[in-house]
């Protein structure tokens, strides 16, 4: 960890020391099982004390850097002073203060507190040793575009290659801000008096002849080129300056539209047009928003070649670039998150690049080679020294990557930024006897709203990820009105149960599905009562395949609770034993996977039905004889969800469980009505309110940032990174940002690949998250060799003892910190991390297989320290 870091840590805890909030004591060390806490050694009643603090300021609809404080100014390169000054300021407020150069149509952005400017282009960009002149170009665009031509294949433009240099831009004052439209390519004007053909004896007596400056008529002459065969002079392709000085030189010679109109038809050319070329208009808005700089694209006003639709769209690549003297990290939303260290030299690893909320499952990719974590919140950031930036993407993000990559590959700069499709593209394939070619298919349902991304500026103390986390975390609150967990005795457990499933069975030799019980209604009771007795007083119980077949349930819009699992009555009496505990209850539906069925499935580009279906672990290709699902349209979702609702609302369940709607958004390329994965998005989200308002409270599995405002609680949340070649170290910004807000778990304890529940407890004390355990009743046999081999191993007998030995561990340090946001997150040595929550309970853990003596604390192998109390 470097200098800064430590000395802002340093200056935030004793801040919280200062203002009594940090404790002093020396706390408890906890080194396993023998170690742990008798339960209730720490007095509930303190905890739910501790709890009840003040909650954090709201800052929204823009992100606050918090805390808020004066901090002393660094001090920018005297190159970015200077390019400053050759700027002229169009927008400012109380916090910041908005520049534009006209001339390259580059901004900048200074921050009134400290003064620290960022700029949208790096100041320094024409000195870098490293850039090619290609590179150099794109050091000087905001915007940065790729287009197909008619064989599918991706083209680049830059603004400044294909704009700026050719003066083909404009720039307008908006409220609090400018506009600029790039016109990019060769952007053809009309100058009508120049004939495009003109018969030789004309050109020399109608037009050379009366220029009078020689030179000048040979310059004329120069610019159409004589063709013998037809006596004609035809002129050659000019770019536009030149072309308005020929316009220009033609007209004093008294030569008009006209005479061109009537020498062009003379020659046999008509009004018809060139040959299309790739042209298009970009606009960018650059507004000020209090303590935040929001830049977005009209999605709608873009203009393409109609030949040469646009791919990707990047704007400000190079915002608050960091070159290569400078110190600090790239902020990455892969998984949980990820740090980059500026300058890693890591230039073997492949650049970052990962889409937001994952792949578009409606397309079909046919080889699968690696899995990444998703990226579910549309963030990124960016710290150099003690100054930050963060952004978010506030529209058009299920559209985006994030994209970041070190100095030493193509200049000398570290950055990240978003990158937007605009236009989707796939290859059908068509086949006549043993030929085959593929023809590229594009996307027409093109989203319309914007792409629009929001900066925040951090400074001092606030100025690294758990800043950035903060910023994120009051953005939601001020939005959605967030209102913080209220404080309780003891923390969740989470419990998710599997219920019934179909199994493939024969009589007689004919093949038949039987719906099979895992744990039925009465079953759960029973494990219920055997985790109460055993001291755990609050569960949250998910109830998976209790419905129309079980866990790959029939379409939800015609509801049948199971009758092998107790049936309707089963179920009320379930549903009645958990409101009398005070339990959750949170019956669990999937809406988008469409287990059963093609009709009102979403269409791939090629016209097919978008099918999921596994991938051969070895060959890394489609396994056709793995079929998971079909992806349901976003245009049926409205009529599944109403649908459920009749019948839902008859069972009284106080709550519900959402397997998909919060963790993945899809497409849908059907020629008829397309729909857009942004689209797709804001269907999901009018569900979410319907959901929430007649369902009650809402458990979502994965947790994407457009499920937040509706949810209560967050399963499968995201506990690490993809751990990419090129990232540095994997952090917790995910529970950073949302913790005191949602109840958080990340997998199953039995389900978790560290295969170790211990190491997983350990993970839920540095974020905050519940325990959970995945469970059913019956004997491990019955799900052998059939489609549930995955679950063999979740008999609940074999886990019970462990699950709640762990629990009790735990629990007196979650229900302390349930309710509190997360004061400071860092890594104190390899291995060893520790976390502050808001009321100043401090948790380090030692992960590792040794012992380790940290910051005057001596840690047992996969121990933990609890301080603050």
């Amino acid at each position: 960890m470097g200098n800064r870091t430590k000395q802002a840590a340093s200056i935030m805890c004793a801040a919280l020391l200062a203002a009594g909030i940090l404790g002093a004591g020396t706390g408890m060390v906890y080194s396993g099982e023998k170690d742990a806490p008798e339960q209730g050694q720490i007095s509930s009643t303190a905890a739910s004390e501790q709890a009840q603090g003040s909650p954090p300021a709201f800052a929204a609809p823009e992100m606050q850097a918090v805390p808020e404080q004066p901090v002393k100014a660094t001090s920018n390169t005297p190159q970015e002073i200077e390019a400053l000054a050759a700027m002229e300021k169009v927008a400012e407020n109380d916090r910041l203060g908005l520049y534009v150069n006209k001339a390259t149509a580059e901004i900048a952005v200074q921050e009134k507190a400290s003064g620290y400017i960022w700029f949208s282009n790096p100041a320094q960009r024409d000195e870098d040793p490293i850039a090619s002149p290609l590179y150099k170009s794109e050091l000087s665009a905001q915007v940065l575009l790729t287009y197909y031509n008619d064989k599918g294949q991706i083209n680049a433009f830059n603004s400044f290659d294909d704009s700026v240099a050719k003066k083909q831009f404009e720039i307008s004052p908006v409220d609090q801000g400018i506009r600029v439209e790039y016109r990019m390519g060769n952007v053809v004007k009309s100058f009508a008096n120049i004939p495009k053909v003109i018969g030789k004896n004309r050109f020399e007596t109608e037009i050379l002849e009366n220029i009078k400056d020689p030179d000048q008529r040979e310059d004329v002459k120069y610019k159409f080129r004589l063709n013998e065969q037809k006596q004609v002079y035809e002129v050659r392709k000019l770019q536009d300056y030149v072309a308005e000085e020929l316009s220009a030189v033609l007209e004093a010679a008294g030569y008009t539209a006209e005479d061109a109109a009537r020498d062009n038809k003379e020659n046999g050319v008509g009004e018809a047009a060139a040959s299309e070329e790739a042209e298009f208009t970009v606009p960018v808005v650059y507004s000020l928003d209090g303590a935040n700089l929001v830049v977005s694209v009209p999605a709608k006003e873009l203009k393409a070649s109609k030949a040469y639709p646009i791919a990707s769209l990047q704007v400000l690549k190079f915002f608050g670039a960091a070159d290569a003297g400078k110190q600090g990290y790239i902020f990455v939303p892969d998984g949980s998150g990820a740090l980059i260290r500026l300058n890693n030299n890591k230039r073997n690893a492949e650049p970052y690049s990962l889409p937001v909320y994952g792949n578009n499952g409606t397309f079909d990719v046919k080889e699968q080679i690696q899995t990444n974590e998703v990226s579910r919140l549309p963030v990124f950031g960016l710290k150099q020294n003690d100054h930050a930036l963060l952004g978010i993407i506030e529209d058009g993000e299920a559209g985006a990557s994030i994209t970041a990559d070190i100095s030493g590959r193509n200049d000398s700069y570290n950055t990240v930024s978003s990158k937007f499709q605009v236009t989707a593209m796939d290859y059908y394939t068509l086949s006549s006897g043993t030929k085959t070619s593929a023809v590229p298919m594009f996307e027409t349902g093109k989203y319309q709203g914007n792409f629009q991304v929001r900066y925040a500026f951090l400074a001092g103390p606030s100025a690294d990820y758990t800043g950035m986390a903060a910023a994120y975390r009051n953005y939601l609150a001020g939005k959605y009105k967030l209102q913080p967990l209220q404080a309780s005795a003891d923390a969740p457990f989470v419990l998710e149960l599997e219920g019934a499933f179909r199994k493939n069975k024969s009589f007689l030799g004919i093949p038949y599905k039987s719906t099979e019980s895992l744990t039925t209604f009465d079953e759960a009771k029973e494990i219920l009562e055997q985790l109460k007795a055993a001291g755990v007083k609050a569960i949250d119980l998910r109830f998976v395949g209790w419905f129309n077949g079980g866990i790959r349930h029939s379409s939800p819009s015609d509801l049948s609770v199971a009758g092998v699992l107790g049936g309707k009555k089963g179920f009320l009496q379930l549903a009645e034993y958990m409101k009398e505990n005070g339990f959750g209850f949170y019956p669990d539906t999937a809406f988008l996977e469409k287990y059963k069925g093609s009709s009102g499935a979403a269409m791939l580009l090629d016209r097919g039905k978008a099918e999921v279906y596994g991938y051969n672990p070895v060959t890394h290709a489609k396994d056709t004889s793995k079929f998971s699902h079909y992806i349901l349209a976003p245009a049926q979702l409205p009529k599944q969800v109403n649908g459920f609702l009749k019948d839902y609302a008859k069972l009284g369940a106080p709550g519900l469980s959402l397997r998909d709607l919060g963790r993945e958004v899809h497409s849908d390329f059907n020629p008829d009505h397309p729909v857009s994965r942004q689209d797709s998005l804001l269907t999901s989200v009018k569900e979410l309110e319907v959901l929430q308002k007649q369902a009650g409270a809402l458990m979502v599995e994965g947790g994407n940032a457009y499920s937040l405002p509706f949810a209560q609680t967050i399963v499968n949340a995201p506990m690490r990174s993809s751990r990419l070649n090129i990232t540095d170290e994997e952090i917790p910004f995910y529970q950073i940002a949302l913790h005191g807000y949602f109840d958080l778990a990340g997998a199953p304890y039995n389900m978790d690949e560290l295969q170790n529940p211990r190491l997983s407890m350990l993970k839920s004390l540095e974020t905050g998250s519940a325990v959970y355990y995945q469970w059913f009743a019956s004997d491990a046999s019955k799900v052998k060799d059939t489609d549930y081999n995955d679950l063999y191993a979740l008999s609940y007998r074999n886990w019970l003892d462990e699950a709640v030995r762990l629990y009790q561990e735990a629990n007196p340090v979650l229900a302390k910190v349930r309710s509190q946001v997360i004061t400071s997150h860092r890594q104190l040595a390899p291995g060893v991390v520790r976390t502050v929550y808001q009321n100043g309970v401090s948790v380090t853990i030692n992960y590792n297989q040794t012992a380790v003596a940290v910051d005057g604390l001596q840690l047992q192998p996969q121990s933990y320290h609890v301080g603050g109390e």
